[in-house]
């Protein structure tokens, strides 16, 4: 990381974003471009090991990239405001990079994995529809490394 001293390296502050934010983005391989995507997510951490959940269709061209190359770069950030500086305008933030393996999951993983995704999302009661299970693809992304990044956000 070029400015260190904004690299944030303890976990429970990094948890403390990942809690924050609304959406992460999976940098899929496509060939010569990265494809990449927005999505709502859940996750678990304990003992310092990290895993998002993410939801999709079970056909598709995230469904067929992944099926391909499972290694993935997650990217999620807070955008708290713009500021205006002596010499230019710069955004006060946190964020995240991970890399990690993403795996579709299925039977009480995938249950679990939505139920994640749910409580991330505020929904933490709310029953899932079991008949919309055969066509729903929920993936896992075990996390191998993470950083994250602030810019003065309080400032």
């Amino acid at each position: 990381m070029r400015k260190s001293k904004r690299e944030i390296t303890d976990f429970q502050e990094i948890l403390d974003i990942i809690q924050n934010m609304d959406t992460i983005r999976i940098g899929i391989h496509d060939g010569t471009y990265p494809y990449v995507v927005p999505v709502s997510f859940g996750y678990d951490a304990a003992d310092g090991q990290l895993a998002f959940y993410f939801h999709g269709a079970k056909e598709g061209k995230k469904a067929g990239l992944l099926a391909k190359n499972p290694h993935v770069c997650i990217e999620g950030d807070i955008c708290y405001r713009f500021k205006d500086t002596i010499s230019s305008v710069t955004c006060l933030y946190e964020s995240i990079i991970a890399y990690g393996k993403c795996e579709r999951t299925t039977g009480g993983e995938a249950v679990h994995g939505l139920e994640r995704i749910l409580c991330h999302c505020g929904y933490g009661s709310h029953e899932i529809n079991a008949s919309a299970l055969p066509a729903t693809a929920v993936y896992k992304v075990t996390v191998a490394s993470i950083t994250g990044k602030c810019r003065d956000k309080h400032n």
